[in-house]
């Protein structure tokens, strides 16, 4: 298990998270390797993109697998004053810790954190787990529980 899963594992039991850590030999990067992988339908996965503002502060939008975060509706969400620009893998990784394709709401606890109500609507998600290798499984009631968010429209 890489430091970034670690991270995320060690965010999970400080907090007393009820959520399942899952790694895997092969990548989880994508989300058709996540489904291949993992056996989970598309429709339990979640993005969690990667945004900076002007200020350079992290954001992250998390939508349903299958869609688009928009950085216009984002900007709305938050009322930036420009849009957000999608964060750089070295710049994920110094701001929230987590590795690019493993990006998730969970222990992201500095960054302001958008879910989009078609994730809020679902009873549970796999989202990253910090690396490329590692997913969470967690309801949606306790992400609502753990994770400081508001929920907005920013899927395309």
């Amino acid at each position: 298990m890489s430091i970034h899963a670690e991270r995320i594992r060690e965010w999970i039991a400080r907090r007393g998270v009820q959520a399942q850590l899952l790694h895997f030999e092969h990548s989880v990067h994508s989300v058709a390797q996540a489904v291949a992988v993992s056996g989970h339908p598309v429709e339990r996965f979640t993005k969690s993109i990667v945004m900076l503002d002007e200020d350079g502060r992290a954001i992250v939008a998390v939508v349903p697998a299958r869609s688009r975060a928009s950085s216009e509706r984002v900007r709305k969400a938050l009322a930036l004053a420009q849009r957000p620009r999608i964060a750089t893998a070295s710049e994920s990784e110094t701001l929230l810790g987590q590795q690019l394709g493993g990006n998730s709401p969970l222990n992201a606890d500095d960054a302001r954190v958008l879910i989009d109500p078609e994730v809020l609507a679902m009873d549970w998600i796999l989202t990253g787990g910090g690396d490329e290798r590692s997913l969470v499984r967690i309801s949606i009631a306790e992400l609502r529980r753990v994770v400081v968010f508001t929920a907005a429209r920013v899927r395309k």
